[in-house]
Order: structure tokens, then sequence, then C-alpha cells
């Protein structure tokens, strides 16, 4: 998970055990994340879609006007926030929000201008391993034009505490 994605506060309390979310707590979850003052708010963050099974999530995006470089466009720092975002979102997901997920490396493709207001992004993981994952993601402009790809590495932080409810 990226470092501004809040972790669940099972995993921050190391008394608790940790139980995989429901696809249920997982929309709970994924709804909080842009209220969070951080750059998920900054960025306009609203998830979409997600599949557990098939490891990815959708979201909206909405960059604040905060964000522009100077041709009034999104700035490619904050594209490739936006990519780290659902990249890590898809591991996280994909794991029932049971595990950290620090990004190790990140590359990103600019294959076009992302101009401010609406846009698209999907993060899907390749393959996630005991201690490592592969992601990857794009972010669409709002007409539909793939405005960057992005791959990612990143730790998986695991728990002894992870107990599957019966």
């Amino acid at each position: 998970m990226s470092s501004d994605t809040p972790a669940p506060a099972d995993l921050k309390d190391k008394s608790r055990d940790i139980i995989p979310l429901s696809d249920e707590d997982i929309r709970v979850a994924l709804d909080q994340i842009g209220a969070h003052e951080h750059a998920a708010e900054l960025l306009g963050f609203n998830a979409l879609e997600f599949s557990v099974e098939e490891g990815w999530i959708e979201a909206a995006f909405n960059p604040d006007p905060r964000t522009a470089n100077l041709r009034g466009g999104v700035q490619g720092g904050m594209i490739c926030a936006i990519l780290d975002e659902v990249m890590s979102l898809s591991a996280v997901v994909a794991e029932r929000f049971t595990v950290g997920v620090p990004t190790l490396e990140l590359k990103t493709s600019f294959l076009a201008p992302l101009p401010l207001g609406p846009c698209r992004a999907r993060g899907q993981i390749v393959r996630i391993g005991r201690n490592v994952g592969f992601m990857e993601g794009t972010v669409w402009t709002n007409d539909g034009i793939v405005a960057a790809k992005g791959t990612a590495t990143c730790q998986v932080r695991r728990s002894s505490r992870i107990k599957v409810p019966e």
C-alpha cells in the first residue's frame, strides 16, 4: 500500500488477530480512503470496482488544481502517485486487506498529457508471492486516451496474526 494509504486498524493493533475482510468490508475500506487528508484526497480518489479473485481495482480520480504542471495538466509525479495508489491497492484488495505493501520500485511511461479533471485508473496484480508483489497499472483521460502506464514492485508485509474465520 502506498505510504499514504491508511492501514486497517487490525494491522496497527499488535494485540488483535488480523481477519481477512469480506467483499463488503473491502468496499467500505476503499470508500473511506479518499476521505482521509492525504494524497488520495488531493488526487480525488474514488474506488469504482474491484475483484479480489482477479486482483484488480479501478478508481476514478479528480486531481486538485494544486497537482498541475506549468502547462495546466497533471504533473508527472502526481500521475505516478495515481498509479502507485491503484497498483498498491490491487495487492491489498487481492489479499483482503491483510498485508501492507510498500512500493520498492515504480516505473512509469507517459504516453499523453493528463488534463486536470476527472480521469480513471486501474491497478492489477501480475504476481504476488510470500514477500514480493508485481503490479501494473494504467491511467486514462476522461476521453479514454491512455495517459500513462506503469509497473511496480512491492514488498509484501504479512503478519503471523492472520486468522481465517471458520
